[in-house]
């Protein structure tokens, strides 16, 4: 099965030119997918797409077989998806690390006593758990990004989507990311500049160009 289908996606930002036109993909279930692309060419727009955080103007988008017509369909397929934003600044925004960090869980009815531990254990494999207690707005960028990818990741998501995941951090963090994603068993979209990055986690690669997305 598919995990995602788009077929004839066309999209438009208001009073700018077209970013897609007749877009069409697909990606199975447990596909580790790599997208290079020129700045500019969509792709933080498709992640946005494929969350319903924005609406195209035609064509469909299906998440595990079932088409994705409403955003109350949207709401819940969300719940198997996890988006990390290319700005950490843009996902981060309660007064604490583990309050950023554990909010989707609390957001969803998890008991604080679970979010506590789920929040930990992430913690401790990213190294941050020095950070719990920290405001998130203060921190160095890869920080920051550690902790938005854990906010992305305590809800053990079906699909994850990870838009530029290296941009601004070091060898050091980018490994602490690839160690771990290297056994994430879900499905995965993955945008980045960074080839070597893809080359470790990505089992397919794919070209975003012109309005069209090919395998490469």
């Amino acid at each position: 099965m598919n995990c995602i289908t788009v077929e004839n996606l066309s999209f438009s930002y208001p009073g700018h030119v077209e970013v897609f036109n007749g877009l069409s993909l697909s990606i199975v279930n447990g596909e580790k997918a790599g997208i290079r692309a020129p700045n500019g060419s969509g792709k933080s727009t498709l992640f946005l797409l494929l969350a319903g955080l924005l609406k195209p103007a035609s064509g469909s988008i299906s998440l595990w077989g079932k088409a994705m017509q409403t955003p109350d369909e949207f709401r819940k397929t969300r719940l198997k998806i996890g988006l990390l934003f290319q700005d950490p600044d843009d996902q981060l925004f309660l007064p604490t690390v583990e309050e950023d960090i554990a909010f989707a869980l609390l957001n969803r009815g998890i008991s604080r006593e679970d979010a506590r531990q789920k929040v930990d254990a992430l913690c401790d494999t990213f190294q941050i758990a020095h950070l719990k207690k920290r405001v998130p707005f203060h921190l160095s960028w890869g920080q920051k990004r550690l902790v938005s990818l854990a906010g992305t990741l305590v809800t053990e998501p079906d699909l994850l989507m990870l838009d530029e995941p290296t941009a601004g951090i070091d060898d050091t963090v980018i490994e602490t990311i690839l160690n771990y994603l290297e056994g994430f068993r879900g499905t995965m979209l993955v945008s980045s500049h960074d080839r070597n990055f893809l080359d470790r986690i990505c089992t397919s690669r794919y070209l975003l160009t012109n309005n069209r997305l090919e395998k490469c």
